[in-house]
């Protein structure tokens, strides 16, 4: 009987892989207004909360206070990357 309830029992569902992720950093350096926040405002597609000048501190003296972070992936990962074993590469700005 124990084969038979083992056999109805119903198969436990597999979990996807997880997807793995290249990341890279990029630092963006520049003088006071010198576009920085601009370039990686119009690179990126994901913005944390301290990125691209929110800070009211920032906005009123016309400066950056804090790092911000924010980051784009290419639709298609280069070739070498794939063949490295990772399904996508995400660009994390940092300026």
């Amino acid at each position: 009987m124990a084969e038979n309830e083992a056999a109805a029992a119903p198969a436990e569902a597999e979990a996807p892989p997880a997807e793995r992720v290249l990341n890279v950093n990029v630092g963006i350096l520049g003088h006071v207004d010198s576009g920085k926040t601009s370039l990686a405002r119009a690179l990126s597609k994901v913005v944390s909360t301290a990125a691209l000048d929110r800070n009211p501190q920032s906005v009123a003296r016309g400066i950056t206070l804090d790092l911000g972070f924010s980051a784009f992936r290419p639709d298609e990962p280069p070739l070498s990357v794939r063949e490295a074993g990772y399904d996508a590469l995400q660009y994390t700005l940092v300026d």
